[in-house]
């Protein structure tokens, strides 16, 4: 889909940036982009990330300002994302396993992105499924698998608070190669639902509570609460699903501390 705008996409933790700054030149897009310093020793020190799909470059944070003025229209020139290519370059557990799932993908009318740091795949701007690895297996994950006929009773509920995704696993290439037209037909399906705007029933849960050392740290530092409060629902429940987490109280203490400087930029735990 063409843009109307510059594509303009870098990470909050590893592009060398001052996010904020960036923000007030340009809208960019704030997500992981498979690009990383400790992966690529030749990025320490510099400023970088995907300008209009091109991985970009620069000596200073002021040079790739610049680069950002200078921008026309993004304009896609292929169904497959550079941020993609880029993530499976340094991917070393189930490569092949992605790159035949992935061409199954590409085979269809989904159009690639990188997304929360993996694969995704949409149509006309709606995500339909991701692909991702896990330890034992390598997963592509429908959005609203719930909604979809599963004759063949594949598809897997990941735990019982997942409402509406599900996921097709699989553990080797042969094992994808074998079911690739039930893969393209599940594929098929879940475009047809989004297309057709069905939502899965969503089970309104009881709200999260806040834990002690969470509500310690608001008190102590009233900017930092302001910070959390000012988060959109959604983004204010992933913390909290996160903190509640833990079962030891250090933990959650070392969770908030780790995701205090997100928080305090406005962004949510997966951004």
């Amino acid at each position: 889909m063409i843009g109307k705008t510059p594509r303009i996409e870098v990470c909050a933790n590893c592009s060398g940036l001052d996010v904020v700054e960036l923000k007030k030149r340009a809208k960019p897009t704030i997500h992981c982009i498979a690009m990383c310093s400790k992966q690529n020793p030749d990025l320490v020190g510099k400023a970088f990330g995907f300008l209009n799909g091109e991985f970009t470059v620069c000596d200073t944070q002021e040079e790739f300002f610049e680069r950002i003025e200078g921008l026309g229209t993004y304009v896609p020139d292929s169904k497959r994302s550079p941020l993609v290519d880029a993530y499976l370059e340094h991917l070393d557990a189930w490569r092949d396993e992605h790159d035949a799932l992935r061409e199954i993908c590409l085979a269809s009318r989904l159009t690639e992105e990188l997304k929360w740091g993996q694969p995704c795949y949409a149509i006309d701007g709606r995500n339909v499924l991701i692909l991702g690895g896990f330890k034992r297996y390598v997963a592509l994950t429908f959005f609203k698998g719930a909604l979809l006929q599963d004759e063949g009773r594949l598809l897997v509920r990941q735990t019982e608070n997942v409402q509406a995704g599900r996921q097709l696993r699989f553990r080797s290439e042969e094992e994808i190669a074998a079911q690739a037209p039930t893969i393209r037909a599940y594929i098929d399906e879940a475009i047809r639902i989004e297309e057709a705007g069905l939502d899965v029933p969503v089970e309104v849960k009881p709200e999260l509570p806040v834990p002690d050392e969470l509500q310690a740290r608001f008190d102590a530092d009233p900017a930092f609460r302001a910070a959390f409060q000012a988060l959109t629902p959604g983004r204010q429940r992933g913390y909290l699903f996160h903190f509640n987490g833990a079962k030891q109280s250090a933990t959650r203490a070392a969770r908030i501390e780790r995701c205090a400087p997100r928080i305090l930029e406005g962004f949510g735990i997966d951004e």
